[in-house]
């Protein structure tokens, strides 16, 4: 969230492959592969995403999921463990899957 950032390679759901550029730790944590694409995601272009929600202060992240056939955008795993920055150094908290939202393209 607040960390050196990384391109990975967005399977869209029109066939194609897209570069996008995201948080290097998100991108671990869902399993994001890296960039081999030189495309970048066309404008109109909304990624599929998850909302994923804190367990003891529900507080809400969203992270992009690059793989449509990702286990936790089509619902196999329910939690995802995520970098939470609150105070000098980062602990790793597992957070639930509250919502999945799938890619949308909007016309120009």
């Amino acid at each position: 969230m607040a960390g050196p950032t990384t391109h990975v390679e967005y399977q869209s759901d029109d066939g194609g492959s897209y570069r996008l550029k995201m948080d290097a730790s998100n991108a671990a944590a869902v399993g994001n592969a890296a960039a081999t694409s030189a495309s970048h995601l066309p404008g109109g272009y909304h990624p599929r995403y998850i909302l994923a929600t804190h367990p003891t202060t529900g507080r809400e992240r969203k992270l992009v999921i690059c793989d449509p056939a990702n286990a936790l955008f089509v619902g196999g795993t329910s939690t995802v463990s995520i970098e939470e920055f609150s105070g000098t150094h980062s602990a790793t908290v597992a957070h639930a899957v509250l919502s999945r939202v799938g890619e949308r393209r909007l016309n120009q």
